[in-house]
């Protein structure tokens, strides 16, 4: 082999091969994506199952142990996870008669966070229903997803229409 083919063909080689991770990266980076909003999908649901059966231990430990910021209705709290077990162990909390999800989307913003949207129907009795817009900022931390954000906001009312 001629000496300037000797010097070419590794200078060629790792051309090919820098191409070929180039190439390779986004189909990557989509099947990471995918394998994080399949993981927040699972997320919700389990949550939705936690929600209704009123496990709150198992609600609080879905939250970061630095804790969250709570969104809703106008208001911002940024809560301890001692905080958050206090909110779910006592008494103004209770478990719903009946919860669904409704159209959650899921955003991945960073490789260990995805930001779900959406809405859901809590049931106070049998009878009623209110529906809520949800968001809320998941973080992977030790391979699990936990809520870092999270906003409840009831539908606005209409008012009354006028004679």
């Amino acid at each position: 082999m001629p000496l300037l083919a000797r010097r070419i063909a590794p200078l060629l080689l790792l051309f090919a091969s820098a191409c070929a991770i180039h190439v390779q990266t986004p189909r990557t980076e989509r099947a990471a994506n995918d394998a994080l909003v399949s993981q927040a999908e699972a997320f919700m649901a389990s949550y939705a199952t936690d929600l209704l059966q009123g496990r709150r231990d198992a609600i609080v430990a879905r939250y970061d142990p630095r804790g969250a910021t709570m969104m809703g209705m106008g208001q911002k709290e940024v809560m301890t996870r001692d905080q958050i077990h206090q909110r779910y162990h006592g008494p103004r909390w209770n478990p719903p008669v009946s919860f669904a999800w409704r159209d959650l989307s899921y955003e991945v913003v960073g490789p260990d966070a995805v930001v779900v949207t959406g809405l859901f129907d809590w049931g106070i009795s049998a009878e009623r229903k209110e529906q809520l817009s949800y968001t809320g900022l998941l973080l992977r931390r030790d391979g699990r997803l936990m809520i870092r954000l999270e906003d409840e906001s009831f539908a606005p009312r209409r008012p009354a229409a006028t004679p």
